[in-house]
């Protein structure tokens, strides 16, 4: 797998609607992850609706360290991101994330109690990527196999 020179965007990573699996460093002595969805990227920060009447998130405080992964075999994407929370509880920052799939996952739609915009704001991170599909993921894994692993995929820091 090569290295890239160049940092991949985290926008070029990780879409909305992207599962992400999040720990959290004020939860307690170790880290606690959960998985959640990317609502919107933005630069280097990720946005995710949050019910915070959830017992575990009742306990998360603005400048948390975040510890974010992703495991995209769909895009055969990875990565592993660092990053400090923040929380808004701003209705117009809220009515332009809100999805169908928001509506599904709220009890009470968008009159939920405790909706709240989590963001994460990536201070370091590193991503591995290969060619997307099931043929791509063939391919590469051929190239690692038999001929050059440097060309089987990319690796390198994310921008942030």
């Amino acid at each position: 797998m090569s290295t890239d020179d160049a940092p991949k965007e985290l926008v070029d990573l990780v879409h909305p609607g992207t599962t992400l699996m999040v720990g959290f460093e004020s939860v307690g002595s170790s880290l606690e992850f959960r998985p959640l969805t990317v609502a919107r990227v933005l630069g280097r920060r990720l946005e995710i609706l949050l019910d915070t009447s959830e017992p575990w998130a009742k306990a998360l405080s603005e400048g948390d360290v975040a510890h974010v992964t992703v495991s995209d075999n769909r895009e055969n994407t990875w990565l592993s991101l660092r990053g400090t929370t923040s929380m808004t509880t701003d209705a117009k920052v809220i009515d332009g994330l809100w999805t169908p799939f928001a509506e599904a996952y709220f009890d009470d739609g968008r009159n939920t109690p405790g909706i709240t915009v989590l963001r994460i704001e990536g201070s370091e991170g590193h991503y591995w990527t290969t060619a997307s599909g099931r043929i791509g993921s063939i391919i590469s894994m051929l190239k690692a196999k038999f001929g050059d692993a440097e060309q089987s995929g990319e690796s390198g820091a994310i921008a942030l």
